[in-house]
Formats: structure tokens, sequence, C-alpha cells
């Protein structure tokens, strides 16, 4: 299980630098991202336009239609349509109080072809026990480190566990778009590179500028504090409306969506483009430049987002998986506090917008979804926790406090090893 040596060579398997017989003068640039990557996490890996796109190329090229793949209730509902988009079965996994991944112990493995990791918020799954009951089951383990960039295990990155990975530039380093896709066998990815290459959609001119400008201006309004007079004003101008924590579901179209054979991709955008309308945009190098400028943001930020997490943890409302753990750079810290939606709603009226909110669990967002088989832990982990960036720790330490803002009570069904 040890992580494999950096392989010499083109991750797109195109050694002389053509791509379909012509110069392609994109892959210096794709190549730049992936050498940076490659040199991160040990493996080669390909540049995509998201974390979800590239899960989407996994989850075509290793499973067949129908497959049942075991994902978890408290994840992002892109997941979720991610594994439908594939013609695929998603089972909810039973879910761990402690930090909201998945309950290894307690999964029913029949009938599973794969598995997809969590990793929620950056804090581990238990992945290394989950590599070994899928190598014993002839399961396939695919490492979903959207959350996890910078998260090890053991030494190792997360991301690498699985037979492929898929790792987020959107979320780290806040670059609102990019991801990676690694395989362990690198001999997959020239096959993975030209599914790649045939679904990806051209983007223009104006939309490469908007997708590097969109991330631009977040990123000034992120370090000049301005928060709360740009979320005032986009709500006066009625351009932000609290419609929940996930995206409309739209299930009766859905349903007739996932039943055709083959399932279009186009027809899926609605629910895969959720905060990222260019999930599948062939991006240039403007953008590409913008991303490779990130590396440089996440490792900047690396001493500063642990020492937020060693803060944050020791809180009355950390929840028990990360206040137990070793502290890592994790992108959000979960606190468990009562009332959740009402300490949102106050926390935004003094211009902190919390995200990553995913309520309610999958199984209880779409009817089409069969229920997992711990609905009530799943329930309460959705609907308390209050996921908190550890670059804001010490604000958000103080504002908590100030609101008076009482610590989650454990669930009733709550046991300690889970």
């Amino acid at each position: 299980m040890g992580g494999r040596p950096a392989t010499p060579g083109r991750a797109d398997g195109h050694a002389d630098g053509r791509v379909n017989g012509r110069a392609d003068g994109r892959a210096d640039g794709r190549r730049a991202l992936e050498a940076a990557m490659r040199d991160r996490i040990g493996q080669e890996c390909l540049h995509v336009p998201s974390a979800r796109f590239g899960l989407l190329l996994a989850l075509r090229h290793w499973f067949e239609r129908g497959d049942r793949v075991l994902i978890s209730p408290t994840n992002c509902e892109t997941v979720l349509f991610v594994v439908l988009a594939a013609g695929l079965e998603p089972v909810m996994a039973p879910v761990s109080w402690r930090d909201g991944n998945i309950d290894v112990p307690a999964v029913d493995w029949t009938g599973l072809a794969g598995v997809v990791t969590t990793h929620l918020y950056g804090q581990p799954d238990r992945v290394a026990e989950l590599r070994a009951e899928c190598d014993r089951r002839g399961v396939i383990l695919l490492d979903d480190a959207a959350h996890a960039m910078q998260t090890t295990v053991d030494g190792r990155p997360a991301g690498t566990f699985g037979t492929a990975g898929v790792f987020s530039l959107a979320k780290h380093g806040r670059a609102m778009s990019g991801g990676f896709l690694t395989a362990e066998d690198p001999a997959a990815l020239p096959e993975l590179a030209r599914a790649r290459d045939e679904l990806l959609l051209p983007g223009g001119a104006r939309a490469q500028l908007l997708g590097t400008l969109r991330p631009v201006l977040r990123e000034t309004i992120y370090r000049t504090g301005l928060v709360r007079p740009m979320w005032h004003a986009l709500k006066a101008l009625g351009l932000v409306r609290w419609t929940g924590h996930r995206c409309p579901p739209r299930e009766e179209e859905l349903r007739a969506i996932v039943a055709a054979d083959p399932i279009d991709p186009r027809a899926m955008d609605h629910w895969l483009r959720i905060d990222l309308d260019d999930w599948r945009m062939r991006q240039g190098p403007l953008l590409r430049g913008y991303h490779r400028s990130r590396f440089r943001v996440i490792d900047r930020e690396r001493e500063r987002r642990v020492a937020g997490v060693e803060l944050l943890r020791t809180l009355p409302w950390a929840a028990e998986g990360v206040r137990d753990a070793e502290p890592q750079p994790l992108l959000r810290v979960p606190l468990l506090v009562e009332d959740r939606d009402e300490v949102v709603a106050r926390l935004e009226s003094r211009g902190v917008v919390p995200g990553f909110i995913y309520d309610p669990p999958l199984d209880d967002y779409l009817e089409l979804v069969p229920a997992g088989p711990t609905p009530e832990i799943a329930r309460w982990w959705t609907g308390h926790v209050l996921p908190v960036d550890p670059l804001r720790a010490a604000r958000m330490a103080g504002l908590l406090a100030e609101l008076d803002v009482r610590p989650a009570t454990r669930p009733a069904t709550a046991s300690r090893p889970g």
C-alpha cells in the first residue's frame, strides 16, 4: 500500500507532445500543472476542469452501468449526481457521528462494486481500512479528495489510496475551478485522457476571462474583509436568496434522464454545474496559469490553516473526530451546534457566510435514493454541522461565544467506537 513513485514522462500518454496527430499548444500548460501535482502526491495525474468531471471519468472507466457504488449521505450532492450521470446505483453508507465520514465496520458490502471516499472537510476517512476491505472483496475504491488536497494518512496523501483519486483546485486555493484525476496504474491514464478530451466543452475567450476574474474578485473580497458589505449588497439587490443548503433537485426530470441509455452528460448539466458553471470547460492558458498560482496560495496558508485547526479543535463545539485526531490543514473544521440554521442567519448578519453545509442527507434529499442504514446519525450530523474556515478561526471562536451558541447534544444512537 506504499505510495507509487513518480513515473517520468507524459501523464496523458502522448510521448511526442501531440494529440490526435496535431501539435497542441495547450499541452505544455497542462503538463506543467500535472507535473506540479505529481510532485505533491507521487503519482501521475491528469488536469481536469473540476473534481466532479474527474470523478465522472473514473466512474465511467471502471464501472458498468447499474453497478452499485457506496457513497456517504453527508456529502455534497454533486457526488450523488455524478454517480447517477455515470449510470450507476448510489448506495448510502453508514456514517460516523464523530466526523461525518463512512463508518467502515458498519458497511454492508452485499452487491457493492465500488466505494467513493468522503474525507469530509479534509478530515480523513478510515481509508487504509476501506482499501483493505475493498481489496479483500474485489471492490474498486475511488479516493475522492476534493476536500482533502492537504490531508495525509500515515504520511501518504489522501486521494492516492484508491484505484483512482480526484482533487479539487476549486476548493483549495480558492481557484473556483480546476482539479486532477490520478490513477494507481499510470497505464490507465491515456484512455482517461482521451475520454476527457471527448467530453470537454470549448471555452471561448470571454468564458476563460470570466473563469479567471471571478476567483480574483472573490480573493480580493476575502483578503480585504469586504464580505459583509458585499453580502448585504447582493441580498439587497435580490441576487442572493437563501433557498436551503441543497440545490432544487427537479427529481421527476432527473429520473427520466438517468433512465436513458446512454445518459447524455449535457442533459445532466443542471445538476452537475452546481456552484461551477464551467465544470467541463476546456481551459486555456490564462486559466491554467491562474491555477498554477493557486498552488503557492495553498502552500503559503498551510501553517495558518493548521494553527486554526489547533484552536478550533479545543472549542466546546468541535466534532469528536477532529478533537481526537492529529491537527491537519483542513479545508473546514466541523463544529456541531444547536439551532444551526439560526446560528447561520445570525452569522450572516455579521458578514460571515458559512458554506459547505450539506443538509438534508442525500437519502432524504432524493426519493430515488434508498435510505441508508444510519439515518438518525446522518440527519443529526447534517442538521448540526457548522463548517468553519480555519483561516478565520479566531474571529469565529469569538463570534460563537458572543452569540452564546450551544454545542449540539450527542445523538442517542451514538457509540464511542463509531
